[in-house]
């Protein structure tokens, strides 16, 4: 039960980071191009000689460019993309070929071990996905251009989303070998 609230937990907030990410990149990105019809607008105003109009839309968006944007979008992107891939390895919503594999394996124990075998070997990646993107978080002195974020802020998303994926591959895993011995304990009885 306690298992089931941190799962649900877990997926609420990685559901959350996403929304808000795809807000901001969409935010962004409605900004960037409204900023760049306005220079546009104005352009075209000073070269039909019409300055009063470039001057008004000046005043009204007196930013000129958004230099700041690669940083910002490149941190949003970077963390949308692991926290994303996390959700969905929560939900098991992931990509696949299909499990068109184990439906061609005889009995219910080979199938068990056919899947826990790619369980460990998710596992087995995840282990040294977070070994080395935690290795790159720790090992990061760089800071962003503008801003001056440390760049481990965007490498955090790697071992943080990588962590949350090893849980859950660990928690399959531990299902796999329970339904494995489920069998096992019926024909003890």
């Amino acid at each position: 039960m306690f298992l089931k609230k941190i799962d649900a937990a877990v997926q609420f907030i990685l559901r959350w980071i996403c929304i808000a990410l795809f807000a901001v990149l969409g935010a962004l990105l409605f900004g960037n191009v409204l900023l760049r019809l306005s220079g546009d607008l104005e352009q075209f105003f000073r070269a039909k000689g019409v300055h009063d109009a470039a001057n008004v839309i000046r005043a009204v968006l007196p930013i000129t460019s958004f230099h700041w944007l690669d940083e910002i979008v490149e941190l949003c992107f970077s963390a949308l993309t692991f926290y994303g891939a996390a959700a969905l390895w929560a939900i098991k919503g992931h990509f696949s070929v299909g499990d068109w594999i184990s439906k061609r394996l005889p009995g219910d124990i080979s199938r068990n071990i056919y899947k826990l075998i790619i369980s460990l070997i998710c596992l087995s990646f995840l282990v040294i996905f977070f070994a080395y993107s935690l290795n790159l978080v720790i090992n990061s002195t760089e800071l962003s251009t503008v801003f001056q974020i440390p760049k481990k802020l965007m490498y955090s998303s790697m071992p943080v989303s990588a962590f949350i994926m090893m849980a859950y591959a660990v928690s399959d895993s531990i299902i796999i070998i329970k339904g494995m011995a489920r069998p096992l304990e019926h024909t003890d009885s």
